[in-house]
């Protein structure tokens, strides 16, 4: 245990970045430890006491001088952690391809605005997600045949994501199977935009069929008037357990029932069940609630979380660098950017 107080010290270490070594006041007894500051949360970490120094009557200059230096150890994870350089993929970005199809009205058309904004941030691969709307089946194949296209021209920048109406029944059926002869590998289903509930029985019929397809279904996980739908999630999940299940925004004001699925893997359920970082990373980055996020991501294990921008609600640039202040160490932060995303798509 930490003497009780050397934990604002840390606190205020952490916080400081050792520039005002008067946080510590008049301290007499400085406390010589291995004390290192978790960086993945934050939170200060004990390992072996060595010495304890008895600092009495000594001059300010020299006082001032050995508590920066303990300063410097106690804070050394926070300031010198370092950070993930290499490639970088876009779970979640939306194309536009016309008028009817923008989620923002000065949404960009095509592939070369996500380029543009990719070369900036250094995003390697990104998503192309387009949504389909219900009764709109030969709308569906034209858009799904269009986001094929514009992958396959962009040299392996891109990967498509199809979508199909949960509610079209037999024709959604159909549209899965003809996406996945094509190549696709992931299937959006978005709640809000498409107006279904998530325990729909049709909606449970869509995933069995994906996963019979070796498809990946990435879902919005935010609905605000639905505040028990991460519940629904998690019987869905629970219930198709050959099925592999992102979850888009981690439930955003909702996160905290995501553990849920932390406990229940303990008994082998709900195994593939993954989470984007889009939206949630932006609106918690820098808040006082970020420590608690960062402690459930870890707690259901980092190797379940993937980089998404959600494009073009934040540009990659934005999201890329909230995801960096959440303060993962590099070896998570390339699980988040590249390695889990990679890994999923079979690359």
């Amino acid at each position: 245990m930490l003497p009780s107080w050397l934990k604002p010290t840390v606190a205020g270490a952490a916080e400081s970045n050792v520039r005002d070594v008067s946080l510590l006041g008049d301290l007499r007894i400085l406390w010589a430890r291995s004390v290192v500051i978790d960086a993945r949360g934050g939170h200060a970490q004990a390992v072996t006491a060595r010495t304890c120094w008895t600092v009495l009557a000594l001059g300010e200059p020299l006082k001032s001088f050995l508590l920066a230096a303990a300063l410097a150890v106690v804070s050394r994870g926070a300031v010198a952690a370092p950070s993930y350089t290499g490639p970088i993929i876009d779970w979640h970005a939306h194309i536009r391809f016309g008028r009817s199809d923008a989620v923002k009205e000065r949404q960009g058309i095509g592939t070369g605005p996500i380029r543009r904004l990719d070369d900036e941030a250094g995003v390697t691969r990104s998503a192309l997600i387009v949504i389909a709307r219900r009764g709109e089946t030969g709308k569906t194949r034209a858009q799904n045949d269009a986001v094929i296209a514009a992958a396959k021209a962009g040299g392996g920048r891109f990967f498509p994501v199809a979508s199909v109406h949960p509610l079209d029944g037999a024709g959604a059926f159909e549209e899965i199977d003809r996406v996945a002869s094509a190549g696709v590998k992931v299937i959006k289903l978005h709640p809000n935009t498409q107006n279904f509930d998530v325990s729909d029985p049709a909606v449970a019929e869509v995933v069995e069929r994906c996963a019979a397809r070796h498809l990946i279904v990435l879902f919005d996980s935010y609905k605000p008037w639905d505040l028990s739908e991460m519940g629904k999630f998690v019987l869905l999940a629970s219930t198709h357990p050959d099925a592999r299940i992102v979850l888009a925004h981690m439930g955003l004001t909702t996160f905290r029932e995501a553990i849920t699925f932390a406990q229940i893997r303990k008994l082998n359920i709900s195994t593939q069940v993954y989470f984007d970082l889009s939206a949630i990373a932006s609106t918690y980055a820098g808040s006082p609630v970020q420590p608690e996020l960062v402690w459930t991501i870890r707690r259901i294990g980092v190797d379940r979380f993937l980089f998404g921008s959600d494009w073009p609600v934040d540009t990659p640039a934005a999201a890329e660098a909230a995801v960096r202040k959440l303060g993962f160490t590099a070896a998570e932060q390339r699980q988040i950017f590249h390695d889990n995303a990679a890994r999923l798509l079979g690359d």
